[in-house]
């Protein structure tokens, strides 16, 4: 098993359990102690860890809050977001929006001023708004629910994907590196936005000023791989120059009033 492969099965079993041993972690990855010692190493240098006696735990600061407290953050810069987003829609399309709160301000834009869309999402956020909101069709993605993010991952959404193919789709991440790309904190988050974007006729990624300059365990996709980008007033400008090297649309929104 690479390293690359031994460190993503770290980070999902400190998701899960919020702690690791390193005994448990030999026995489970069938490596030495050294090694084992070494991925904690360089998962600690990322950020993603903090190292305890004889095992490690997540590091606080960087696991994502829980979705209800994070709708209210950078609020403005992600309504102007979405509100751009809402723009590239047309009557009659299929739209595929991810999980996330700019997607959800998303959802709201296209219910004000669309007609005639079929959604698919595997976010029970969105789902729920649609319902409640609106006479768009619905294609829920099923799966296993993630209950912070109340999106549905896993095997079973995967399989749903394999046969869905939408006109436009609309992605999130949490954080932006003009080297590294657009990752995630959730390895299955990550995969249903990658199974996705393939599944796209158009792609574009929805990402605000405070995720730029960082860097998740999962990459979601390359900078190159998204056709268009729209974020907001307060993005690094340095970042912004190299991402326009590489990325065929860059949209800057107004903050919403």
């Amino acid at each position: 098993m690479l390293a690359e492969e031994r460190q993503k099965q770290i980070m999902q079993d400190l998701y899960e359990f919020q702690s690791v041993k390193i005994s448990d972690l030999i026995e489970r990855l069938q490596v030495t102690r050294e090694t084992v010692r070494k991925d904690l190493y360089e998962l600690e240098e990322k950020g993603f860890i903090r190292k305890v006696h004889g095992g490690a735990v997540l590091n606080k600061s960087n696991i994502q809050t829980a979705y209800t407290n994070r709708k209210s953050v950078n609020e403005k810069e992600k309504r102007g977001i979405a509100k751009e987003a809402a723009a590239f829609v047309g009557e009659g399309d299929t739209v595929y929006i991810d999980y996330g709160t700019t997607a959800l301000y998303l959802t709201q834009e296209l219910m004000l001023h669309a007609k005639n869309l079929t959604i698919v999402t595997n976010s029970l956020a969105i789902a729920n708004e649609v319902v409640d909101g609106s006479n768009f069709e619905l294609i829920l993605i099923g799966g296993n629910v993630r209950r912070n993010e109340r999106s549905t991952v896993g095997p079973i959404a995967t399989r749903t994907m394999h046969d869905l193919f939408v006109d436009i789709g609309f992605f999130s991440a949490g954080a932006l590196h003009p080297t590294h790309g657009y990752t995630s904190v959730h390895l299955g988050e990550a995969e249903v936005s990658k199974l996705m974007l393939q599944h796209t006729h158009k792609h574009v990624m929805m990402i605000d000023y405070s995720k730029f300059g960082t860097v998740h365990m999962n990459r979601v996709a390359k900078i190159e791989e998204i056709e268009r980008l729209i974020t907001d007033e307060k993005a690094n400008n340095s970042m912004l120059k190299e991402i326009e090297k590489k990325t065929k649309d860059v949209v800057i929104a107004k903050s919403s009033e």
